[in-house]
């Protein structure tokens, strides 16, 4: 079964994946931004921020030690003589290589290998940005369907995000089905134009090699020392509960669910640039995926600090293991807080009057949830319909298998699409991360920052005829415009236009 190549934007060093290439030169010089992957006593190159690596006694790349549980190795991509195709070619080379025997983690289908933009940085190229895209995009793709792996092409610059999606093409969808390829593309574009809220569950956490709901709780009574052969319908504020009487419980979550990784699922969510966004998860991956996309700064956890009706901001339902006392997981926890989930709650039913509310990795069993569900099917019962053929439903979720009977108790307010009828979680695992990457493709090409690269310098060399005739008119548009008309009113509009296009600011 073929490969797939997924975008994201975010930082290498936080993917959670199997194998990660990193680029050096042909003296195995590598820049501290790798530091992370390096060992800590490596000798610097005089005068420069380089380090140097120790050289392999054959080839072009050097094994380093692993990070994480991720294999790494570090390729020479830049070298005498270097062209795009030189400098790619050596990097598909590596990653091969890098792929050999690899076993898939965090119950994968198949293993994930990370990759970063090459050349771009201190590679020489900054300048022909599109030129490397070009190259480097297809060549990807081809590897990752020949060979089996999964590759993720993980971007930090948000212009080389929007170049790199601008480029992708629909065949690199071919395997996904195509109501599966219709609904992520009706998703896409509803999250482009800010329609689209998100509520991620424990499933999107898996493949960090954090565990599920049930899981958590086998993990936390093993601790307790207590039997963990309870039945399946025995509610879980119960089992908990019968934990917390042995067990310091958020200490323990602490240390299960810390992390300073997020799997690619968080960081193609992270990518939609959603405004709300709900998860019953303690981990921090989201807020990780959100960083690297977002800033530090640029978003709120609304169990840390109020939300700032500027930025977007993430509601940690549950609780969150960065803030102590604020768990909510024993039946004392749930006592204690009842006013505030409560609260909380109306958040989770106003985002499904109001928006369409995505669930991702969550099994749709929560009684509480369920609870709120009611609440606003009655609510939704009555609304006046707006003249369309039928009522939209309040949000869609995304189950990895069919499961008839959650979607009778939910028919009419929640539209189901699972990722596969029967057969390996896995497979449909993997099948919702495509699904994913194809929503988040669309985004990106219906987004209002979808062509920010268009009058950026650095991506000239690349640009299609079509592209460039748009630049060229643009150029000669702002270049004729008087300090007259400069003055209008209507200006900095026109200003912030071309900005967004990616010109300089003035």
């Amino acid at each position: 079964m073929s490969g797939h190549l997924f975008v994201i934007h975010g930082d290498l060093r936080k993917l959670a994946c199997d194998g990660i290439a990193i680029p050096c030169d042909d003296r195995f010089n590598i820049t501290d931004v790798w530091s992370d992957f390096l060992p800590g006593n490596l000798p610097r190159v005089p005068g420069t921020g380089w380090l140097r690596l120790p050289h392999p006694s054959t080839g072009t790349a050097v094994a380093l030690p692993d990070s994480d549980g991720r294999r790494v190795t570090a390729v020479a991509t830049v070298h005498d003589d270097m062209t795009i195709t030189s400098m790619v070619q050596r990097m598909l080379d590596g990653v091969t290589e890098l792929a050999g025997g690899l076993e898939a983690r965090g119950g994968r289908d198949r293993p994930l290998l990370g990759v970063p933009m090459i050349g771009t940085g201190a590679g020489g190229l900054h300048h022909q940005r599109g030129e490397v895209i070009d190259v480097y995009l297809p060549a990807l793709a081809t590897a990752a369907r020949d060979h089996g792996f999964d590759i993720a092409l993980v971007v930090q610059d948000r212009r080389d995000v929007a170049a790199v999606q601008a480029r992708r093409t629909d065949e690199q969808w071919a395997a996904l089905p195509e109501h599966l390829e219709a609904e992520a593309d009706r998703l896409g574009t509803m999250a482009a134009k800010g329609q689209l809220s998100l509520f991620i569950g424990a499933g999107v956490s898996k493949p960090v090699g954090l565990p599920d709901w049930q899981t958590l709780l086998r993990i936390l009574a093993e601790r307790a020392q207590l039997p963990t052969d309870w039945p399946d319908d025995a509610d879980p504020l119960d089992v908990a509960t019968s934990i917390a009487e042995k067990l310091e419980i958020e200490a323990e979550l602490g240390k299960i669910l810390g992390t300073p990784r997020h799997g690619i699922g968080h960081a193609l969510l992270a990518g939609l640039r959603p405004r709300e966004m709900v998860t019953t998860n303690f981990d921090p991956c989201m807020e990780h995926a959100l960083e690297s996309v977002l800033g530090e700064e640029g978003f709120r956890v609304m169990t840390r600090r109020l939300a700032d009706g500027a930025l977007p901001w993430l509601l940690k339902l549950h609780g969150d293991i960065a803030r102590p006392g604020s768990v909510v997981l024993t039946r004392a926890h749930y006592d204690a807080h009842a006013e505030e989930y409560k609260a909380l709650a109306g958040v989770v039913q106003s985002l499904m009057l109001t928006s369409h509310l995505l669930f991702v990795g969550f099994s749709m069993t929560d009684r509480d949830f369920l609870d709120m569900a009611a609440a606003v099917a009655r609510v939704r019962a009555d609304a006046e319909p707006d003249g369309a053929s039928s009522r939209p439903t309040a949000g869609t979720v995304l189950p990895l298998i069919r499961k008839t009977d959650q979607e009778f108790q939910l028919e009419g307010d929640l539209t189901f699409l699972p990722m596969a009828e029967t057969g390996s979680v896995a497979e449909a695992a993997r099948t919702l991360e495509v699904f994913l990457d194809r929503l988040s493709w669309t985004a990106a090409r219906t987004h209002s920052l979808s062509a920010e690269y268009l009058l950026d310098e650095r991506y000239l060399s690349g640009l299609s005829p079509a592209d460039r005739a748009l630049r060229d008119a643009l150029i000669e548009f702002e270049r004729t415009i008087s300090p007259a008309a400069r003055s209008s009113v209507g200006w900095d509009k026109i200003r912030e236009t071309l900005e967004a296009l990616g010109a300089k600011s003035r």
